[in-house]
């Protein structure tokens, strides 16, 4: 669509209303209503003008002056952060140190409960624990041996009331003719009448294959005979019968353990129930304990060795032991020295730091006494007065600041931080200031 035509329309419709006419006769009435309605729209557009023009210009001079006001506000505040808030110091001091070096005998007793320093004494505790293990190794050596089987077998007496004595080596007959012989002598209660009925009675015993060999590892005997009553009435109302297998019996090489086979497996069984030992006081004793070296004692109670290896070639070695230690707080060691330091320090120096060393040291475990000597290296800081010092320095210049620091004969040495960049003095206040001694 071609939009020319419509300018130039547009422009024919404005032109003549700019053009000036000469006026032309119109009734009065017209006239009249002409006049009245310009009248009535330039007041009116007036009116709106002046009504919204008045507002505007009150709004951009409230806005101008918050403005203004809130920048001067701000300027303030960032000069009283400035120099006010924002300064602060911190000085790192390094005073003059006394190093002692002192020597004292001291002795650790489980039977007093406080420190005497003037005798020098420390109370102790002393630690104990049990333990008892097995252990296995392989044996080396090789032995020809003859063993008899063996095994339990219940004895029978269904003959009288009257107890009967058994001799030891008494023979018990196997049905297959294996004789086992009583390990020891007995006594086989006798039967109970009840009832005018006889109730057998009965005692349970160890018997030993008559020769050695693995034949004589038989299974359960249902009836024992008695040889040594054959022929009399005691024959059928004494017997045994056994409810498991005999057992043991061999001709032949078995492995067995050789003297250097002992020797090392009793080393290493009690090098293990030392580190047992080691571990578990290491978890027990409280962090507060001091332990030192010879002031624990290892004691063996029992140590069994067997004399044959078993199936596999092992033998084994049976221990136990015991493990106690006498121990003590090292604070109450750094208590007497430190009263020794007070004859050879002015009032107000404390402990830095220190070394202990500990000789010559005998451990009691009967009397639970623990002696020894200790070698102690302290260093000790003069009395500086914190407070005092922030007073002296505040609202000094950096120059005055460090021409005083120096002038102090108990520093070593400074380190002084102003912070911010242009910070040139220490603040006025002592809570913005922040010294640490060491």
């Amino acid at each position: 669509m071609n939009n020319s035509p419509k300018k130039i329309k547009m422009v024919d419709i404005i032109r003549p209303q700019k053009k000036s006419e000469p006026p032309k006769k119109i009734e009065p009435q017209k006239k009249a209503e002409i006049k009245e309605t310009p009248k009535v729209q330039i007041s009116t557009f007036s009116k709106k003008e002046t009504s919204i023009r008045a507002p505007r210009e009150k709004k951009v001079r409230k806005k101008v002056s918050f403005r203004f006001i809130l920048i001067i506000v701000v300027i303030g505040f960032l000069i009283y952060l400035a120099f006010w808030i924002l300064p602060k110091a911190s000085i790192n001091i390094i005073t003059e140190k006394t190093s002692l070096d002192l020597t004292a005998q001291i002795v650790a007793d489980k039977n007093i409960s406080e420190v005497n320093i003037s005798s020098s004494q420390i109370p102790a505790e002393v630690f104990n624990q049990n333990k008892n293990s097995v252990f296995s190794f392989p044996a080396t050596g090789i032995k020809n041996v003859e063993k008899k089987a063996s095994g339990k077998i219940t004895i029978f007496n269904t003959f009288s009331s009257d107890n009967q004595p058994l001799i030891a080596n008494t023979r018990l007959l196997a049905p297959d003719g294996k004789v086992f012989r009583l390990e020891k002598s007995i006594v086989v209660p006798g039967a109970k009448i009840i009832e005018g009925k006889i109730v057998s009675s009965s005692i349970m015993t160890t018997v030993v294959a008559d020769k050695p060999g693995q034949e004589y590892n038989i299974g359960p005997v249902a009836r024992f005979t008695i040889p040594g009553f054959q022929g009399s009435e005691k024959y059928q109302s004494f017997y045994a019968k056994s409810d498991v297998s005999m057992s043991g019996g061999f001709i032949g090489e078995v492995k067995v353990p050789t003297e250097d086979d002992i020797k090392k497996a009793k080393a290493s069984a009690e090098q293990s129930l030392k580190d047992y030992f080691s571990s578990f006081f290491s978890a027990q004793i409280p962090n507060d304990f001091k332990i030192i070296d010879k002031a624990d004692q290892f004691t063996v109670l029992k140590e069994d060795v067997s004399k044959e290896a078993d199936d596999q070639g092992n033998f084994s070695v049976t221990i136990e032991a015991k493990k106690s230690i006498i121990g003590f707080k090292e604070g109450d060691v750094v208590a007497v020295f430190s009263n020794l330091a007070k004859e050879k320090l002015a009032d107000g120096f404390t402990l830095n730091s220190y070394e202990i060393s500990y000789n010559n040291i005998v451990a009691d475990f009967n009397k639970k006494i623990l002696n020894f000597s200790a070698d102690f290296k302290g260093i000790f800081q003069p009395p500086f007065d914190i407070n005092d010092f922030k007073q002296k320095i505040s609202g000094k210049s950096e120059l005055d600041l460090k021409t005083f620091i120096f002038s102090q004969s108990d520093i070593d040495k400074a380190t002084v931080s102003l912070w911010p960049f242009w910070v040139k003095r220490t603040p006025n206040h002592i809570n913005k200031i922040n010294v640490l001694v060491k």
